[in-house]
């Protein structure tokens, strides 16, 4: 496992990111906060003057006495007992990770309040992600007993991917009821409040400061979070909705009507050129996202894909690949050597009836295979390359994998 993260370390840093792009632009670019990215050591090689990631919290922290280890609270790994997902923090509110995240981007926008030149701002907040360690009053903010159940709680796994059952077993959810899972969805709600809270600070600061009207705010996430849906938690080896679709937010007063809103699908590998479209930086060849500026402006983009693509390939427990292809009326998922997954999203929003098996449906499992695979073979996706899984059913293939 070193071995195959020295080559995707090497990998990454082969690639031009667009806070080089803009360092070399002549942009002061920081980041702040959670890290998941190689050069740890050398934040330069990215572009960034400033560089301060959680380990500098940690230190920070602990200088004061404090500990910030978030799995002294809340069971990390070996769950046992109840398994709670969640937890009031032993740290106050302003000794978050997140209060410290914004107080550094704060202080990062004073020191440019008299500066001409232009500035970038990466801040990372740690949550809302598990352990939901929330500090008070905000894990008390609101009542279990007002979450509504989820339209897909009742998840049977009928005709779906073994590996899902499996997931739940993983994480010892399995036991959990609505009730408990309603006390950690409020204790993940206090902690979304507490996050906008934040937000908020920054905000309110950039007002302040006059630097409101020429600063471009971002607001997005990395991946959603399950949160009992299908009785499952956190992420992992599934692609229901409530994971891969993230919220993305976009303020740019003067340019960007408030209140604009845009149902075109669009990605994380958007936000790349979209960002150096508004700097005004040049934008690479060959990137996989497209500007979204157009969008923001309120205007159609008539050759803009009607679908979404996602690619999966396992994390820490497991490798276990997958692909989806998601429209407005349809989402497949295609697992090899497991069950093809094929969802109506118009009427099984909660996508709990997979589709994939029935004869009735076989002519739109075959327009939706159709589809990822053009995607496959344009992104050089290796299993493209095997051409057993095109059949009409997920039978041959599973078969013909497992041999």
């Amino acid at each position: 496992m070193g071995n195959f993260n020295g080559v995707f370390d090497r990998q990454l840093l082969d690639r031009v990111g667009y806070t080089q792009l803009l360092a070399r632009a002549g942009y002061a670019v920081h980041h702040i906060g959670k890290w998941h990215l190689p050069a740890r050591d050398n934040p330069g090689h990215w572009g960034f003057r400033t560089f301060a990631d959680d380990d500098e919290h940690a230190r920070v922290k602990r200088v004061q006495g404090l500990e910030v280890d978030r799995a002294l609270e809340v069971q990390r790994l070996e769950w046992g007992g109840d398994a709670p997902f969640c937890g009031r923090s032993p740290l106050a509110a302003a000794d978050m990770q997140e209060a410290w995240t914004a107080d550094m981007t704060i202080r990062r926008l004073e020191e440019h309040q008299t500066d001409e030149g232009p500035f970038m701002i990466a801040a990372s907040f740690f949550g809302p992600h598990f352990p939901y360690s929330v500090p008070a009053p905000y894990d008390t903010l609101y009542d279990p007993n007002a979450v509504e159940r989820w339209v897909n709680f009742d998840e049977t796994f009928a005709r779906k991917p073994l590996i899902q059952q499996k997931e739940m077993l993983r994480w010892n959810a399995s036991h959990l009821t609505w009730r408990d899972w309603q006390r950690v969805i409020a204790h993940y709600w206090g902690y979304c409040t507490y996050i906008d809270d934040q937000v908020r600070r920054i905000l309110e600061r950039l007002e302040t400061l006059g630097l409101a009207d020429n600063t471009v705010v971002v607001y997005a996430a990395d991946h959603g979070d399950m949160l009992g849906s299908h009785r499952l938690f956190n992420k992992g080896m599934y692609m229901y909705d409530e994971t891969y679709r993230i919220p993305l937010i976009v303020r740019w007063p003067g340019h960007i009507p408030a209140g604009t809103e845009c149902d075109a699908f669009v990605s994380l590998m958007d936000l790349m050129p979209t960002m150096l479209d508004m700097a005004g930086v040049g934008i690479p060849d060959g990137l996989d996202g497209r500007s979204l500026l157009s969008w923001l402006h309120g205007e159609k983009v008539a050759d803009w894909p009607d679908d979404i693509f996602a690619e999966f390939h396992g994390y820490e427990s497991a490798l276990f690949s997958q692909r989806m292809v998601r429209t407005h009326s349809w989402k497949y998922v295609y697992n090899p050597g497991a069950e093809d997954e094929l969802y109506d999203a118009e009427s099984d929003p909660g996508e709990l009836r997979n589709l994939a098996p029935d004869l009735g449906y076989r002519h739109v499992l075959r327009r939706m295979k159709a589809r990822l695979r053009t995607w496959m073979e344009r992104t050089g996706d290796d299993i493209a390359e095997d051409d057993s899984w095109k059949g009409s059913g997920y039978g041959l293939y599973l078969a013909g994998r497992e041999r």
